[in-house]
């Protein structure tokens, strides 16, 4: 079985190229000018679309839309003495997350490092330039399922003195101008959520010649939050502004500071509508069979903002990308809904019909209330002993 790695003109919205791998694509990194990294089970490849040729927009019978052939490719974990532990834990590594830290002055142009997650207990850094080995393992001990990075230092020290306001306006500067970068990664750690962030140094690589092999940069501070992220597996991660912000198994999106722990709002996409009283979701009501277990309602898999780091300052341009797996959502900051499900109906309802509507809603959702208490109730007098066979 092969899996083809489509890559589409956004122009044209036509398929320019693709490329077939041997076994399904768990992981992408973000395309930019350089290569993608692409992951599979137990293997990763380069992929780069300035190699592949793109259809002719004058003359498209001189050009193929195809550009077939195996990419190359190297183990994410091959047998040596630095990966014995990632070996041990699982014997066919799968990566859920690829990210590429940017060289020098934010530049991504010349960037060389490599980051990948996933289902095994280690952080793996690998250079472009020599894919073939880790350059360095960041050991973490959970199942990671999301990296992302900060471009600001990290010091767990200076971090927790900041929080017991034992640092002047002076040292609070000097603390913040180091230079370095932040890894931050989410996934489960047991049956909790974690939280965990890495400070590391500057790029130290960039002044090596091509043919040494370089340092990377070196793991300065760390911490963990397996404590009071979540109740369950933490799924995406993002930074949005001066904070982080995170998406957990149960439906929860969270904002906490940049210590990792000083929580600031959270909001649920399952019961967060203000609109209609009662557990609603972002995505609109959800039916009687699909909330009849709250552990199937909707979660955030994914969450992107919608302003990068570096691009100005615009009016409502802060806003987040949600995706479950099967819809996207807008997640906006406003005393108000900017759109309502009816928006997207082909045709419109009455007032009447909506209020109606809004009290069959409301009425369900009691009854469904009304039997997942009594079902914890016929659980509750089983366990007392009052079951029989």
């Amino acid at each position: 079985m092969y899996v083809d790695l489509i890559e589409v003109d956004l122009q044209t919205l036509q398929s320019v190229s693709h490329t077939s791998y041997s076994s399904p694509i768990s992981a992408l990194s973000e395309a930019g000018k350089g290569p993608v990294t692409v992951g599979t089970s137990g293997k990763l490849y380069v992929y780069d679309p300035r190699s592949h040729h793109i259809r002719s927009r004058e003359h498209p019978e001189l050009s193929r839309v195809e550009s077939q052939g195996e990419a190359a490719e190297f183990l994410i974990a091959p047998e040596s003495q630095i990966d014995r532990r990632i070996r041990d834990a699982v014997p066919y590594p799968v990566p859920l997350s690829i990210i590429h830290l940017p060289g020098s002055m934010d530049n991504w142009s010349d960037s060389n490092d490599i980051y990948v997650a996933g289902r095994f207990p280690s952080i793996i850094n690998y250079d472009r330039r020599f894919y073939g080995r880790p350059r360095s393992i960041i050991h973490s001990g959970a199942s990671l399922s999301w990296l992302t990075h900060i471009p600001y230092p990290f010091s767990e020290q200076a971090t927790a003195s900041r929080r017991r306001a034992e640092l002047s306006m002076d040292e609070v500067r000097s603390t913040k101008s180091a230079a370095g970068d932040t890894l931050v990664a989410c996934g489960a750690y047991g049956s909790k959520g974690s939280l965990e962030l890495y400070g590391l140094s500057s790029p130290s690589d960039l002044s090596n010649p091509p043919g040494d092999s370089p340092a990377g940069r070196i793991l300065q501070s760390c911490i963990k939050n397996r404590q009071t992220s979540s109740s369950s597996m933490l799924l995406s991660v993002a930074p949005h502004g001066s904070r982080l912000v995170f998406s957990d198994g149960n439906g929860n999106v969270k904002w906490v500071e940049r210590d990792g722990f000083t929580e600031v709002r959270h909001w649920n996409i399952q019961h967060g509508s203000v609109d209609v009283p009662g557990p609603r979701g972002i995505f609109g009501t959800l039916g009687d069979s699909y909330y009849m277990d709250p552990a199937v309602g909707d979660i955030a898999r994914r969450i992107l903002p919608t302003r990068r780091h570096g691009s100005p300052p615009l009016v409502n341009v802060d806003d987040l990308l949600l995706w479950t797996g099967e819809k996207i959502g807008m997640l906006s900051f406003s005393g108000k809904p900017g759109f309502a499900a009816a928006n997207f109906d082909e045709t419109a309802e009455s007032l009447e019909e909506s209020h109606q509507e809004k009290a069959e809603r409301t009425y369900g959702e009691g009854m469904r209330h009304a039997l997942r208490v009594q079902a914890d109730e016929v659980r509750l007098m089983r366990g007392l002993g009052l079951s029989y066979r």
